[in-house]
């Protein structure tokens, strides 16, 4: 059984979300230095140790402790184990929140030490030492805030006696050499990710000067299911969230105006970011119905105050608190991010320049949930801050993000990071989807042809002015060309829209853009035929029926026909009552004969017998299948 000490470990790893496969163990011989940059992590190894890794974790011991460890029973000597991430995936939204952490950490004692403040060469921190009598086991945990804006949780265990006699002072010692750095990236090239598997659900284009003095500012919605476009002059246009459809402007309200960013407060009003030169007031608050109900921030370079130009950037808290950015005061404080109760008065305010000198033209967004904001701008990084400013999290996705224009930024309800860029974009493509730790997870859009000019077609972007995630998943986008051109689109990055994507192999005159059914594909297979299909926006899935008898063992192999990984297969199998039984999507390291990773395979007992039907889907991507059907012997 494993014990209580080794539970703790494996709740250290489900917090960290790491998961993994650990690298080959090799030993440091003679006490040398160990160096990780793909950690991010050095320090003194102990002579005869072994060492293994996965992403984000490292253990470390003689040979025999160390395989002890990694099957989940108690080592006779000193282990180390080593956790490093940022402070979202431990689930912290505040730096202050770290010694409650290390406090739940120790779910093994009914009155868990007190957490103590601990200093060493690699960061600042918490620790708790504490003995589990039964299983004669002691642990030292430390929690420590290191380099890049990063958390690690160093762990080291022992029998209690040989803590005792002399690991307590051999991990002292390793804890005092660990040297933190941000870790080293790879690189993440965008044809490693299927690009052209999305698809537009509909989009806003107005005809010219049907709205006067609209131009496209960030956009935001309401639970009611409108969506609010910050218009600049015009004050604030509102869609119809699910289809596009206007329902009217308002505002402007105060003169002057020009409204470029939004956001929806605790309180259903709006918060806007007004940006005229002249303004007196650069935060307004509206009700939804239009009725003016207050504003603050007069242009000056006083704390609180405003540059020309600014704020272009507002986000509102959970609690009701509002977040802004002013850039290019001329004396003072030259970037300051700004923090207001929801009545205009200032409670924090944040010198950027020693978050990251380099961050301009910034934009901002919260996460609803945690609290935690994030900035990114034209220059500079992806940064994540807490409640109070302080950084939690920098250089996020640097290696993907470098040498991009980043016009706006959106978190969506499952903490995904969205990014907006200007065209060209990174390889063509305009919106990124992070994971929170910032990895690279997807991507759409089609640059605007400016040769051709005129209306933008479905995908096309240019240079979005706002960005924002519906609660069910669903990215929007605004923005404006130089000839006054606004559009709003609705799109996915993975699925079917109801509009053809500008520059897809489906033109505007399809069949499913005139109004017909799209074709279905598919029909009656037999045990041992082998079928072939082609799967799009348009027939994202084809359906394959056969008699099957209980007891009988199927095998279904979906293989992208192409190759060269256009397509990502998924197989479905459902029953008489089109309820799904079975599914695959990757076969991983189960691939055999041809098939690659991503491919599908499904073996699975028919539980009666009946007709079934095969579903030949599509995770991602487009493009031709095979399809094989077989009956196992």
């Amino acid at each position: 059984m494993i014990n209580r000490a080794y539970r703790l470990l494996s709740l250290l790893c489900a917090l960290a979300v790491l998961c993994g496969v650990l690298s080959p163990a090799h030993a440091q011989e003679g006490g040398t230095r160990y160096d990780d940059p793909a950690l991010g992590i050095a320090f003194d190894l102990p002579a005869g140790w072994n060492v293994q890794t996965n992403e984000a974790e490292l253990f470390a011991a003689a040979p025999a402790d160390l395989e002890a460890v990694l099957a989940g029973t108690a080592p006779e000597g000193l282990a180390l184990r080593v956790v490093v991430g940022t402070f979202n995936e431990l689930g912290l939204s505040d730096a202050a929140q770290m010694p409650d952490l290390l406090g739940n950490l120790v779910t093994t004692l009914d009155t868990p030490p007190a957490p103590e403040p601990i200093q060493v060469a690699g960061g600042v921190g918490h620790q708790i030492v504490f003995t589990l009598p039964n299983d004669g086991l002691t642990t030292r945990v430390v929690l420590l805030e290191v380099a890049g804006g990063r958390v690690a949780v160093v762990r080291g265990l022992a029998a209690s006696a040989v803590w005792d006699g002399g690991a307590s002072a051999t991990f002292d010692a390793l804890l005092q050499s660990m040297q933190f750095a941000a870790p080293e990236q790879p690189d993440v090239a965008l044809d490693q990710i299927v690009t052209d598997d999305g698809g537009v659900v509909w989009q806003y284009q107005p005809a010219a000067g049907a709205v006067p003095n609209l131009r496209a500012g960030g956009i935001t919605y309401d639970l009611y299911g409108v969506l609010y476009m910050a218009a600049g002059p015009a004050g604030v246009l509102t869609l119809d969230m699910s289809s596009g459809a206007q329902i009217s402007v308002i505002g402007p309200w105060i003169d002057p105006a020009d409204y470029v960013d939004v956001a929806v407060g605790p309180d259903t009003r709006l918060y806007l970011a007004n940006a005229a030169a002249d303004a007196t007031q650069a935060v307004v608050i509206v009700d939804r119905a239009g009725n003016y109900s207050r504003g603050w921030g007069a242009r000056g370079d006083a704390d609180g105050q405003f540059a020309p130009g600014m704020p272009r950037t507002i986000a509102v808290t959970k609690g009701g608190d509002i977040w802004t950015v002013s850039e290019g005061h001329a004396t003072g404080v030259r970037n300051r991010l700004y923090k207001f109760d929801p009545y205009g008065n200032l409670q924090v305010s944040v010198d950027l320049d020693t978050i990251d000198p380099a961050l301009s033209g910034i934009r901002i967004d919260n996460n609803i949930d945690t609290g935690a904001l994030y900035l990114v701008g034209a220059g500079g990084s992806l940064t994540v801050l807490d409640g109070n400013g302080q950084a939690l999290a920098r250089d996020l996705a640097d290696n993907v993000l470098a040498g991009t224009a980043i016009t706006d930024i959106a978190i969506a309800p499952d903490d995904n990071i969205l990014l907006a860029l200007a065209a060209p974009g990174l390889d063509g493509q305009g919106f990124l989807e992070f994971s929170m730790s910032g990895r690279l997870l997807d991507a759409f859009g089609v640059p605007y042809d400016t040769a051709r000019g005129g209306a933008f077609l479905p995908g096309e972007y240019l240079s979005p002015a706002g960005m924002v995630v519906t609660p069910e998943g669903m990215p929007l986008w605004s923005e404006t060309t130089d000839a006054g051109i606004v559009q709003v689109q609705a799109f996915s990055f993975v699925g079917d829209g109801n509009l053809p994507v500008a520059g897809a192999e489906v033109a505007a005159s399809d069949v499913q853009a005139a109004g017909a059914a799209a074709p279905a594909g598919g029909g009656m297979i037999a045990p041992g035929q082998t079928v072939r299909g082609s799967l799009d926006n348009n027939t994202p899935v084809q359906e394959w029926t056969f008699e099957g008898t209980a007891g009988q063992t199927v095998v279904i192999t979906m293989i992208d026909a192409g190759g060269q990984g256009a397509l990502d297969p998924l197989v479905n199998l459902l029953d008489i009552n089109n309820r799904v039984i079975a599914s695959n999507d990757d076969v991983g390291s189960q691939a055999v004969n041809g098939m690659t990773p991503h491919d599908a395979r499904l073996e699975f007992a028919l539980p009666s017998t009946g007709p079934y039907t095969i579903e030949a889907a599509r995770f991602g991507g487009r493009g031709d299948y095979t399809l094989t059907f077989e009956i196992a012997q």
